[in-house]
């Protein structure tokens, strides 16, 4: 039985062992190091083959099927980040907390927190709001891009589990030590003023991003190309004492569920 096979089986309550042995096995003290000192200075950083494969697979599986049964489809664009588009298929928290064992295992792991608090150099926390823990998203046709914006939380840790070569759109760019004002958003200005760097991912890779000061995208995709990914967004110990509001994420991906709906 290879990583590669559906068949394989992992269970949610093996996810946390699995991430702190491999973090263990292929993050020594130096690579970790480096990747403190890439985001330190460029407040966005790849890491490589974060997810084990014996672990991957399963979630790709996972969120796959879940993405092909409940995705919904947007073409849209939003005042909030200067008219920027959303041209992207979602599944928002609600329907993954049920049916995701092993994103949501993933995503509260605390290997995974202690490992992302040492690359950014503060201890991170799961969001403290339901609706912003993990999203599903693909840009699955020529032209679908997330477009420039920000975010209300600090930190956003995105796994990717399909990825087209660069050529064919779907890499990332950012632009760190921006600011997002909501009433008067101003992309251009933030691209005229600043640096934009890019970052070709590949299935298996995720990536951290300061994403409340650093204006960032994904490319449109173009051609055959094929992106999806889990966004999951993690708060720093001042998010938790600030007042946050979650427009774009609510329009995009659902919010949380009704209490008063369940059942």
């Amino acid at each position: 039985m290879t990583a590669e096979g559906s068949t394989l089986r992992v269970t949610a309550a093996e996810v946390n062992g699995l991430l702190g042995r491999h973090f263990t096995e292929n993050f020594d003290g130096e690579a970790k190091t480096a990747l403190r000192e890439q985001f330190a200075s460029e407040h966005i950083v790849p890491l490589r083959q974060l997810c084990p494969p014996e672990l991957f697979a399963p979630i790709k599986d996972e969120a796959c099927s879940i993405m092909d049964r409940y995705g919904v489809n947007h073409d849209l664009v939003f005042e909030i980040t200067d008219n920027t588009p959303r041209s992207m298929t979602t599944v928002g928290q609600p329907v993954i907390k049920d049916e995701g064992p092993l994103i949501d295992a993933f995503y509260f792991s605390s290997e995974l927190l202690e490992f992302v608090s040492g690359i950014v150099g503060e201890q991170v926390h799961s969001c403290p709001y339901a609706g912003e823990h993990y999203v599903i998203s693909r840009l699955g046709k020529s032209g679908d891009t997330h477009g420039w914006h920000w975010d209300d939380y600090t930190y956003g840790i995105i796994l990717v589990l399909e990825a087209p070569p660069y050529t064919e759109g779907g890499f990332v760019q950012a632009v760190p030590h921006t600011s997002w004002d909501k009433e008067n958003p101003d992309v251009y200005g933030a691209l005229i003023s600043s640096q934009v760097r890019s970052y070709a991912l590949e299935a298996g890779d995720a990536y951290v991003v300061k994403t409340n000061t650093t204006m960032h995208r994904v490319h449109p995709i173009r051609g055959e190309g094929r992106r999806t990914i889990v966004n999951m967004t993690l708060a720093s110990t001042e998010d938790l004492t600030k007042p946050m509001t979650h427009e774009t994420n609510d329009t995009l991906f659902g919010g949380v569920r009704d209490p008063r709906s369940a059942g």
